[in-house]
């Protein structure tokens, strides 16, 4: 989170766009800004999980088998100026590359009254939450939510929280399991990782710019900013704020 927070800066300073994509080791539970811990004491089956909270909103979610992607859009950025094109945008071009290989994909575009105080991220419906239409779908929508997003708008950038649902967590049962990619793609359609490196090449296309990839680690622990903005999220008060 604290490294999200720094990737956000760095945007702001070099006015430009900028995206760290991240899994989880161990497998964690990340609550949205504004859920209540109570709700996530109630959740027995996560009470030996470690936990954090985001900066951005929404629902809770289970990550180990998940790509998760925190993007920094400066606020000159003619994506910054609404939500919504922000969603369309990346989300939209994840539809085009899964619609590109046999996955009936969409963005969600009312969100589900009923579903919005769901504890789990992927039992919710929400604007520009992408959807797929697959046999494998247990929600009453009759879809699988495999991407979902949530903002959170600093002073001069906007950050975007997202993450991937890769495949279902073999750690958890019941309402809180959900497929991912994996389980939906058939295996002629290409594999995970091209589905992934498809979406960015869109998303670069659509910034008329080059996509420039850095391997390795997406931050550095000697890196004394994100060290710093790190204390914050390891505080109980910070986790227990709501």
């Amino acid at each position: 989170m604290a490294a999200d927070e720094a990737l956000a800066r760095r945007s702001e300073e070099t006015n430009s766009v900028l995206m760290r994509l991240y899994g989880w080791q161990p497998h964690t539970v990340s609550l949205g800004c504004f859920q209540k811990i109570t709700d996530f004491s109630k959740a027995g089956v996560l009470a030996h999980w470690p936990v954090v909270r985001r900066p951005s909103g929404g629902g809770a979610i289970i990550h180990g088998t998940d790509i998760t992607y925190g993007l920094a859009v400066p606020s000159s950025h003619e994506w910054s100026k609404r939500t919504e094109d922000l969603y369309s945008a990346v989300h939209g071009a994840l539809v085009q590359e899964l619609n590109s290989r046999d996955l009936k994909a969409k963005l969600v575009e009312v969100a589900k009254k009923d579903q919005e105080q769901n504890f789990y991220c992927f039992n919710r419906r929400a604007f520009g939450d992408l959807v797929v239409e697959h046999p494998l779908a247990s929600s009453a929508s009759g879809d699988c939510k495999i991407l979902g997003s949530a903002q959170r708008r600093l002073s001069c950038v906007v950050l975007q929280h997202g993450t991937l649902l890769l495949r279902r967590n073999p750690q958890i049962q019941g309402e809180g399991s959900h497929p991912g990619l994996e389980d939906l793609l058939q295996s002629e359609a290409g594999s995970v990782g091209d589905v992934i490196e498809g979406w960015l090449q869109r998303l670069a296309d659509q910034l008329g710019g080059e996509l420039i990839q850095e391997a390795g680690f997406s931050y550095s622990k000697n890196n004394g900013d994100i060290m710093t903005r790190t204390k914050r999220y390891e505080t109980a008060t910070w986790l227990n704020r709501r």
